[in-house]
């Protein structure tokens, strides 16, 4: 009795304490919440230390990006600005966002304002959805960051889940911890931008490609088709392009994993590809719409070049001049573009290159980065050995995110943001790397043997 009258007042202040913050804030209330719900889900089923790790990491992860936005609200001048943002784009797309919202609700707003809110420049359905969320809980020029960090967050878990019984333990964790806590991940997880929301979309539609390869039960392989199906268009209509992104991903991940568990097929497509090429090649439509895709690429890789900040260059020098020359391009220097091109996705910025004083404070992570693609060749042999379908579908989705980063940008700090988007796939499959050679290691140490020197020849990994 005297337990249940000490209880009731702690009850009444975190009440008032709820409705306060909710009265302040509505969306960082229904963040919490799902959160809370979602570490839960990703600890559900593991053992107990095990569970706790990953709790732990989640809610230190959590904490960071609540934090965050709370400093973010703190430093920012609102005497000055209605608002404070993390980068540049996100003032437009909270601005536009509240705009629609106002014409949804009748409010009235300024004639350019009504323009700007329904022009075809950096549309996306995003838009939208910021747009609904504020119509149900008011303006939130911050809680829109806490629902980037809510999606981003999502994502991060559903591919620990995926993971975790597919490549072991130390890999779903090592990736987990990777993808939660990279600063430049961490930076635009908490952005009001529309990556995190198209990378947790992405991820559902890897998860539901997975669980529709896995089940025998036809129905719910034609509701989770149906799943994917429809996690291409919302893609597609938050960013351009996205539909054949996901596309290439998935059918890229399918046919590779099913040639890698077929030695001989693959060894005949490896030697059969060359005349392929050249036969698909002599097809005139296809040199066309070929050509044509490049040359659209290297123009975009021109714009990004002549924006402020730091660039860097792939064409060769006489189409940097004029940009109508890139339509002249030959097929040596094609071939030259697209070389740097992926060249310099995998090493930009280069430590010696470095002008300021934000890239130096990249650095570590850019060594990071460097160690990740050092790694990931062995995950790519331990797991497809241990569970072809997850691996070479996180090695899928790597590079239908990587390719078209790679063929357009030309400025640094976009780099090292969009590179995000391929990041968030490979980190499982360099820390199934890292997983491979600690087993192999163990093995030496077990057997009292050298370690050997052959580290792609490792032994599956441990669960």
């Amino acid at each position: 009795m005297g337990g249940s009258k000490s209880a009731l007042p702690t009850a009444i202040a975190l009440g008032i304490a709820l409705g306060v913050v909710y009265s302040l804030s509505p969306l960082s209330v229904w963040a919490t919440f799902a959160l809370v719900l979602l570490t839960r889900w990703a600890g559900r089923g593991l053992p107990d230390g095990e569970r706790r790790w990953v709790y732990g990491l989640l809610a230190v992860a959590i904490v960071a990006r609540f934090v965050a936005v709370a400093v973010l609200f703190a430093s920012t001048d609102h005497a000055r600005v209605p608002f404070g943002s993390f980068f540049g784009d996100e003032e437009y797309f909270v601005k536009r966002s509240l705009w629609l919202r106002n014409v949804a609700l009748g409010i009235p707003i300024h004639r350019a304002d009504l323009i700007y809110a329904f022009d075809d420049y950096s549309y996306t359905s995003y838009l939208y959805v910021l747009a609904f969320l504020q119509v149900l809980v008011g303006p939130a020029p911050y809680g829109v960051h806490l629902l980037g960090a809510a999606a981003y967050l999502t994502g991060a878990a559903i591919l620990f889940r995926i993971v975790r019984p597919a490549l072991g333990r130390i890999a779903a964790f090592g990736g987990l911890a990777l993808m939660v806590l990279l600063p430049s991940l961490f930076a635009w997880s908490i952005s009001a931008l529309k990556e995190p929301l198209y990378l947790a979309i992405g991820i559902a539609s890897l998860w539901a490609t997975v669980e529709a390869v896995r089940t025998s039960r036809w129905l719910l392989r034609l509701v989770l088709a149906g799943a994917v199906v429809a996690a291409v268009v919302l893609l597609q209509s938050i960013r351009e392009g996205g539909l054949a992104i996901s596309v290439a991903g998935i059918l890229g991940g399918l046919a590779l994993a099913w040639v890698s568990v077929r030695p001989r097929l693959a060894s005949a497509l490896v030697l059969a590809a060359p005349v392929i090429v050249v036969l698909v090649w002599r097809v005139p439509e296809v040199q066309v719409a070929a050509w044509r895709g490049v040359r659209q690429s290297a123009q975009v890789h021109w714009g990004h070049v002549n924006t402020s900040g730091y660039t860097y260059k792939v064409l060769d020098d006489r189409f940097y001049r004029d940009r109508s020359s890139i339509n002249s391009m030959d097929a040596g220097e094609t071939a030259r573009y697209l070389v740097r091109a992926c060249v310099s996705f995998l090493v930009v910025p280069l430590p010696w290159d470095i002008e300021s004083r934000a890239a130096l404070s990249y650095l570590p992570e850019q060594m990071v980065w460097y160690l990740m693609l050092a790694l990931a060749p062995i995950g790519i042999v331990a797991g497809s050995r241990r569970a072809p379908l997850v691996t070479w579908m996180l090695v899928s989705f790597a590079l239908a995110a990587a390719v078209p980063v790679a063929l357009t940008s030309g400025n640094v700090g976009t780099l090292v943001r969009h590179r995000g988007l391929a990041i968030p796939f490979l980190v499982w499959v360099s820390a199934a790397g890292a997983a491979a050679i600690a087993a192999r290691l163990r093995r030496a140490e077990r057997l009292d043997v050298p370690p050997p020197s052959d580290l792609m020849k490792v032994e599956p990994l441990c669960p």
